[in-house]
């Protein structure tokens, strides 16, 4: 009867904490923003106040008293309310009593420890909270304290340490996932050991503490000042049970208050972690767009920077505005799709108040080089000066880094001219000396790390060299790779040459178009075969010559007008096929751009039996692609082609050699139609019948064997301009109307038209179906066409001959009725 009686009288103080809890949340309607929130809080403290109800219940079985005073549950107990299962009866019930008989300093207790414990900033507070002096040594500000709060008699010399360990047992008593959660709801880090996770909530506790103690004091005040009745005993108003009510009412509302600051901090949390979390997966989403070189990247972005503006507009949060890391990815998804608004883009980046970074500063100059002109280039190269300006006056936190240096470089790479290598190169030159200043200073060495050169850079400036196809090209390429292999000696450098580097220096031999490019590029290689070695942090770089090194030389000496040319590129691919042969661990082996590169070399020299040269090197690519399978070794038809061509122009040779070259001709055209990999295209033929106008003389086995190829060439669909012109070399102009008319083509014929006055456009459609675009008519000598090219000249010179307006002698109409003219 006792209990129920004392339930009846706790839920008589429902309505108060009610009223309390609603005018409470009114006066943080501005906070929460939202028309919801005070009818939410409010049903959250009636489910508090029930449960309070429950506890006084079950606790009033040990209160003896009925005047003693109800007492709430701190802020630590609250958030951490469940207890484990395994807990003992005894312990929950002397944990109970312990919190009991804890007390905050919002009741009017200060505890002399914790005045030790406190930082110097918090002691300050509390003297200026009391309006003391705040000057002098930390014992002297916790003697200033003590002594005030003495006088007040709210000092005490002890805390109840058996509640802290009731505490600290009961966060021990629960599992890792449980303190993970806990860490979780309240926005703290969830990694690390049990005692850490302990820990980590410990202090997120105390502080909330100090918190909750500093606002539940103006709180009480306004209580305090308030004129409400807790001693009538109507019904409308019933006494409060446990001694005086006021007492019983601050309890229940410093309970309420501090359950709403930690669900405040951690909703603010949560909204701070969702906000992150957004622009997380927006961006994230972007990215993979850009790294699948997707053409809807630019429109994806704009509407991810659109979508945070908006949420940020609703939520009345800052959080969800989009930051540099979005716009970074703005102006990379506009640079790598190759689209024009980048500019426009750049231009309103730079026009607002957008806080910019190193790396927003990075991806404008990676936007203007990937525009491959003077113009983006200058851009670039003026917002690292920008750059470099703001690190020179020493503040903000944009300052250039490698590379940045290095987009600077590649943007003049990309222009292709004299001027622009030496803009790359005097932009290298600025990098080592701002490097050397900020190694004089010694007090940067983490800007020294982000400012080190390294191997991309001069490899940068070696290919902007390179392709700028200057006579000076290959010396300052040299020059360049001996100063490497010198930094490489150097350990504050992180520079050493490796394959690119000695690659793009063979390169840029190649294109100086000089007359001993091809034997200093094969210099450059040899020394690449000795292997050198580099040291570098962990071990020593070892540099090896791969597939692209031997082909760029070969290649350099195809297009050589040495007369032993041909000899030095068969010379290098025989060197590479025993190398490959001897070495079971070999990754250099001749593909088909190598063999390609020997065969064109040789079908332009002058060196005798070069069909059967040719012709050798194409049957010892058909056994290496035998032997490994490999895609690399299959022969194409530009392969079979440059033999064909090289048998056309065996032309003036003896007669034996004439005879081998059409032998090997004729053999070459029937390995070409039997092949399974490749077909004969429309420059086959036309290198056939070159032979046979070229090889044999004129009669009727060279009318008749043209004449068959050319059959073929019409049922295959490949008659293009290379074909027509050789045809009408090979036979007669009679022969030649005639074979038109038995392939099906009539007319000409009929109308008894010369022979080199039909154009490939009247031929059949079916004819040259097949026949590539550029095999059409750009490998055509016909007369016709030259004679029209001739005409239009002289038209072009010819003066203007004003037109003859003559009168009409009749009119001709449409007639309504019948559709014809009249």
């Amino acid at each position: 009867l006792r209990c129920c009686l004392r339930a009846r009288d706790v839920f008589k103080q429902v309505p108060y904490r009610i009223v309390y809890g609603i005018f409470t949340i009114h006066r943080r309607e501005d906070v929460y923003n939202n028309k919801k929130a005070p009818i939410k809080r409010a049903i959250a403290i009636i489910r508090l106040s029930i449960m309070h109800a429950f506890i006084a219940i079950a606790s009033c079985w040990r209160i003896t008293s009925m005047t003693a005073s109800f007492v709430p549950i701190s802020s630590n107990h609250i958030i951490s309310s469940r207890r484990p299962r395994s807990l003992p009866q005894q312990q929950q019930t002397s944990s109970c009593a312990q919190r009991t008989t804890l007390l905050n300093s919002d009741m009017g207790r200060i505890i002399l420890d914790d005045l030790s414990r406190m930082t110097i900033a918090e002691l300050k507070a509390q003297l200026r909270r009391v309006d003391l002096p705040v000057g002098g040594r930390k014992q002297e500000l916790c003697d200033r304290l003590s002594e005030y709060y003495s006088s007040k008699g709210q000092l005490h010399t002890h805390v109840d340490e058996d509640c802290d360990e009731s505490a600290i047992q009961e966060l021990e008593n629960l599992t890792v996932p449980v303190l993970r959660e806990r860490l979780k709801m309240i926005g703290l880090p969830v990694s690390g050991r049990k005692q850490e996770l302990i820990h980590r909530l410990r202090e997120y506790h105390q502080n909330t503490n100090k918190f909750s103690d500093n606002s539940t004091s103006t709180i009480n005040q306004s209580i305090e000042s308030s004129n409400w009745n807790a001693q009538s005993t109507t019904i409308d108003n019933p006494a409060l049970p446990f001694g005086s009510g006021e007492d019983v009412f601050r309890g229940s509302i410093q309970e309420d208050l501090i359950a709403t600051i930690d669900k405040f901090q951690s909703n603010e949390n949560s909204i701070s972690r969702k906000a992150r979390r957004k622009k997380y997966f927006k961006t994230q989403e972007v990215r993979e767009l850009i790294r699948a070189s997707d053409p809807r990247a630019p429109a994806k972005a704009e509407e991810m920077i659109a979508t945070l503006e908006q949420m940020a507009k609703e939520e009345n949060n800052d959080e969800y505005l989009p930051g540099p890391r979005q716009y970074t990815v703005l102006i990379d998804a506009y640079a790598k799709s190759q689209t024009s608004g980048a500019e426009e883009v750049i231009e309103r980046i730079m026009k607002s108040n957008i806080e910019l970074t190193t790396t927003m500063m990075n991806a404008i100059m990676g936007a203007y080089a990937s525009m491959g002109t003077v113009e983006g280039a200058k851009q670039a190269t003026t917002i690292l000066e920008r750059m470099e300006y703001i690190r020179d006056l020493g503040g903000g936190a944009v300052k250039p880094t490698v590379y940045s240096y290095s987009l600077a470089i590649s943007a003049w790479a990309k222009c292709h001219s004299l001027d622009s290598a030496t803009c790359a190169e005097n932009i290298l030159t600025r990098l080592l000396e701002s490097y050397e200043k900020v190694l004089m200073n010694g007090n940067q060495s983490d800007y020294a790390e982000e400012l080190k050169p390294n191997s991309v850079v001069f490899n940068s400036v070696i290919d902007a060299w390179a392709s700028s196809g200057s006579p000076v090209a290959g010396e300052k390429a040299e020059s360049l790779v001996n100063k490497m292999e010198t930094y490489s000696r150097m350990d504050y450098y992180d520079v050493r040459p490796d394959t690119i580097t000695f690659n793009t220096c063979i390169k840029a031999w190649c294109n100086s178009n000089c007359p001993d490019a091809p034997q200093k590029a094969e210099e450059i290689l040899c020394k690449l075969e000795t292997q050198p070695h580099y040291p570098r942090k962990k071990g020593v770089l070892i540099v090896r010559p791969n597939l692209l090194s031997y082909n760029t030389v070969i290649n350099s000496w195809a297009k050589s007008s040495d007369p032993e040319s041909a000899m030095h590129a068969q010379s290098l691919l025989m060197r590479m096929l025993k190398n490959y042969k001897a070495d079971a661990f070999s990754t250099v082996k001749p593909d088909v751009v190598t063999f390609s590169s020997v065969l064109n070399a040789l079908a332009k020299s002058k060196a005798q039996n070069k069909a059967n040269k040719c012709l050798k090197l194409l049957e010892t690519m058909i056994d290496l692609h035998d032997e490994d399978g490999s895609c690399d070794t299959t022969p194409n038809v530009i392969c079979y082609n440059t033999v064909l061509n090289a048998c056309a122009f065996s032309a003036l040779a003896d007669e034996d050699e004439k005879k081998r070259a059409l032998e090997v001709a004729v053999k070459v055209f029937k390995l070409l139609n039997e092949e399974r990999y490749v077909r004969p295209d429309a420059v086959s033929y036309g290198n056939m019948l070159k032979c046979c106008a070229n090889l044999m003389p004129p009669g009727n086995a060279r009318t008749s064997m043209a004449s068959t190829i050319f059959s073929k060439c019409c049922e295959a669909g490949m008659v293009g301009g290379m074909v027509l012109d050789e045809i009408r070399r090979s036979i007669p102009s009679k022969e030649f109307l005639l074979l038109l008319a038995e392939c099906g083509y009539e007319k000409p014929l009929k109308q008894h038209k010369n022979a080199m006055s039909i154009e490939l456009r009247q031929l059949p459609r079916q004819w040259t179906v097949n026949v590539k675009v550029g095999d059409m008519s750009s490998r055509q000598r016909s007369i016709s066409v030259k004679h029209e090219k001739q005409t239009r000249k002289e038209r072009s010179h010819s003066k203007p001959i004003p037109p003859v307006i003559r009168r009409p002698g009749f009119l001709i109409e449409p007639s309504w009725a019948s559709g014809k003219d009249v």
